[in-house]
């Protein structure tokens, strides 16, 4: 019988057990068939035996299916095919993961974002007590990289969720207005980093940065709660709320904002900035190969800051984190050494507060 193209695309996305595991077979072969040896009368003893040791397969049968992976008929392993308690092991690690993004490093290595991954599903398994699923990512190196690229996959949509984040509000909060005089803003804003400074604007819209105020633009300030505090149920700011405080102790008493992310979200606005410059296409990524070079040039300018003014540093840090905090309550690459200077030349070091 011929199979219309609807049963093939039905078969092909059907959710099958990539180690499959027969549970009538398993249990039906712990069962001693009572027509066969001895016609004695069974023992109490012998009862409980049989009862515990079908207890006990049917408890490794149990453990050992939450370590298995469901695939499609096209060997695709889908994380919302998974059974439930693998779909929380790899939820939490994808939180891990955009943890490591905010404050280890928001454009990690192929190789280190696989290690990423790994760990965090590791780590992730053990706090559940799921230690079956842990126990197999130690043992079995396909298993783990089919898990890991799950978590994997999460990267860059992270990354691209902040970058439309920006894109969508990057009109009203640096007041770009009509298309032909926003591109002349947005090249101005662009300039010398200017996007990254609190703004004064004039009468007519034009902005002027204010140079004791770096990395305290409306926009960055904005995306930061958006990322830190916007979404109770996966908020970085409560899962990993230990995290600010280890900062707060070791500075100024007051918690501040990672570098890695404040560096990732003025990537974002730059981002959004270039889109702009371009006519606003309808493709345009935020992969590492085309920003990894701006936002290490963040992370090199905000650790060059720290280094030479380091009290005014993390009162600006910690500026940051209390700007975005109470938003919740209320409801072209820069490189080379020339490049480097061009913030610079806007900062206002003297008048910047300090702690």
């Amino acid at each position: 019988m011929c199979l219309s193209h609807r049963d093939h695309k039905q078969a092909s996305e059907t959710p099958t057990w990539a180690n499959h595991l027969d549970v009538e077979d398993a249990v039906s072969e712990s069962i001693e068939d009572p027509s066969t040896g001895s016609n004695l009368p069974e023992s109490h003893s012998d009862n409980e035996h049989t009862a515990a040791k079908l207890t006990s397969d049917a408890q490794t049968l149990k453990t050992r299916s939450i370590a298995s992976l469901v695939q499609t008929e096209g060997r695709k392993v889908k994380l919302l095919d998974q059974n439930l308690e693998t779909r929380k092991v790899l939820q939490s690690a994808i939180m891990e993961v955009k943890c490591h993004l905010f404050f280890t490093n928001g454009y990690p290595e192929l190789v280190d974002k696989n290690q990423v991954a790994l760990q965090a599903l590791i780590v992730v398994a053990e706090k559940r007590g799921v230690y079956a699923i842990k126990e197999r990512l130690q043992a079995d190196e396909r298993y783990a990289s089919q898990l890991s690229s799950l978590v994997d996959a999460r990267v860059p949509i992270l990354r691209c969720e902040l970058k439309e984040d920006a894109c969508a509000h990057a009109d009203g909060y640096f007041r770009l207005g009509h298309t032909d005089t926003g591109k002349a803003a947005v090249r101005k804003l662009l300039d010398k980093l200017a996007y990254i400074y609190t703004l004064k604007f004039d009468i007519n819209n034009e902005a002027s940065p204010i140079g004791k105020k770096p990395y305290q633009g409306e926009l960055l300030i904005f995306l930061i709660y958006r990322q830190l505090f916007h979404s109770s149920s996966r908020s970085i700011a409560v899962k990993f709320g230990e995290r600010f405080v280890e900062i707060a102790n070791n500075k100024g008493q007051r918690p501040e904002v990672p570098i890695p992310l404040l560096a990732l979200v003025a990537t974002a606005v730059y981002a959004a900035l270039l889109w702009k410059s371009q006519g606003s296409p309808s493709k345009f990524n935020f992969t590492g190969n085309l920003f990894s070079e701006t936002y290490n040039y963040h992370v090199r300018f905000l650790e060059k800051l720290k280094k030479d003014a380091r009290a005014k540093f993390h009162c600006m840090m910690a500026d940051i984190y209390e700007a975005a905090q109470k938003l919740r309550y209320s409801g072209a690459t820069a490189s080379g050494q020339a490049a480097e200077l061009e913030a610079f030349e806007l900062l206002d070091l003297d008048n910047m507060e300090e702690d």
